[in-house]
């Protein structure tokens, strides 16, 4: 090898191990701040939950209550409402007089006797009373109309809708959602909301940032080891080896999906006011690799438990004894690249590998799920026709889903370039 080679090999391997020790840092990085914004997401569904919002009796009665204060305080009597009042408070009188009457009459009739008894039957005109009720009905709905009646009125009715309403409440449990605003010293549900909301857009932005480097950087280091022709050193073999399994390890601590279901907007008049429920959580989860697992496991049936072992295995154990196998080949001499369990890893391992396999069925999963989730909310949408129903599906893939996908490919690449040019 001529000394502008080995220059060029030098060059080479000096780019390429500070852009690997640039990617595991990121992917440190990385995983730190993705599972941060899980139990940011998490915590923000369990906030907009549908319990906590239309499905919540406490939320139905401060908007009812709302709408009922509204209607109170915007009370006034039109010329038709005018005429059904002076007819109701007329019939009201009238009773009253019947009763008044009929209670004068029991009284008199078996105390009195003689001229005490004709002289009390003149003691109150009935007649005259009832010939009046108009002038008095009158009377009294001008009295209604006072400004300082009217607010008295008001108040009233304001104090005995608090009253109901205090005394409807919620029987679902309120612990997590209290949990949730204690643990960020929120004051209501709104505030919350809108502190999650900004945290969650602020780690967004830093995940993507280092996602992109890292694909850069891996896909870089790839690129620069292989252009040439000749045979790749054991540093640069162990350097590709690295760049993987920064991938591996991103692309199975970090979560693949978001499965998210929610109502955005559910609108419907009442008395002519809006009744507004937005933000509405139905369902929602994000998980990565190891999340599955662990919850497989930790459901305790054993089909569960056997399907834990089998992604364990296939995703985890697997690529990274495929790993360990590379390294010792590049590094090892004949004896240990003859040994039949490092070929097999590193040679012919790739037809056994479930990796493609696993993100296939996360891709397929993805698909269905967003298929099923959109199915269901368009239903939900036209199934209420007086009601306006806007729906999100909220599905979406995440970074570790490219990260393991890449680290898929860099490992066929691993085997390939193993076995051609070391």
């Amino acid at each position: 090898m001529t000394e502008n080679k080995i220059r060029g090999v030098h060059l080479k391997i000096v780019i390429s191990t500070a852009a690997v020790l640039a990617a595991l840092v990121l992917t440190m990085q990385l995983i730190s701040h993705a599972r941060q914004l899980q139990v940011l997401k998490t915590e923000l569904a369990e906030v907009n939950h549908i319990r906590y919002g239309l499905l919540n009796t406490d939320e139905w009665a401060y908007q009812m209550a709302t709408i009922l204060s509204i209607k109170i305080v915007e009370f006034k009597l039109t010329p038709q409402s005018r005429e059904v009042v002076l007819q109701n408070l007329e019939s009201v009188l009238n009773l009253m007089i019947d009763e008044v009457e009929v209670m004068m009459f029991e009284r008199t009739s078996g105390k009195l006797t003689g001229m005490k008894r004709f002289l009390a039957g003149f003691a109150i005109n009935f007649d005259e009373l009832r010939d009046s009720i108009p002038s008095y009905a009158n009377t009294l709905l001008l009295e209604l109309s006072n400004p300082e009646n009217k607010e008295v009125m008001q108040q009233f009715l304001l104090d005995k809708l608090g009253e109901i309403t205090a005394s409807t409440y919620n029987l679902d449990p309120m612990d997590p959602l209290h949990a949730v605003m204690e643990r960020y010293n929120c004051s209501s549900k709104a505030q919350c909301k809108e502190l999650l909301s900004k945290l969650i857009k602020v780690k967004e932005e830093g995940i993507n940032y280092r996602l992109i480097l890292i694909l850069a950087l891996v896909s870089a280091v790839f690129m620069l080891n292989l252009i040439a022709r000749q045979k790749l050193s054991k540093p640069q073999s162990a350097l590709l080896i690295l760049a993987s399994l920064s991938l591996l390890l991103g692309g199975i601590t970090t979560p693949m999906i978001d499965l998210e279901a929610k109502i955005d907007l559910l609108s419907l008049k009442l008395m002519g006011e809006d009744v507004i429920f937005q933000n509405n959580i139905i369902f929602f989860q994000s998980k990565s690799i190891t999340d599955v697992v662990r919850i497989l496991i930790e459901e305790g049936s054993l089909p569960m438990i056997f399907v834990g072992v089998l992604v364990f295995t296939f995703s985890i154990i697997f690529p990274l004894s495929k790993l360990i196998s590379s390294l010792l080949y590049a590094y090892g001499s004949g004896k240990i690249r003859e040994n039949w369990l490092i070929r097999f890893f590193v040679i012919k391992s790739g037809k056994w590998s479930m990796a493609d396999v696993l993100v296939v069925a996360i891709f397929m999963a993805y698909i269905g799920f967003d298929g099923i989730i959109s199915n269901q909310l368009d239903i939900l949408s036209e199934s209420a026709k007086p009601v306006e129903i806007f729906t999100t599906n909220g599905t979406g893939l995440l970074g570790g889903f490219y990260l393991f996908l890449l680290f898929c490919i860099s490992s066929l690449l691993l085997s390939e370039i193993l076995t051609r040019k070391t």
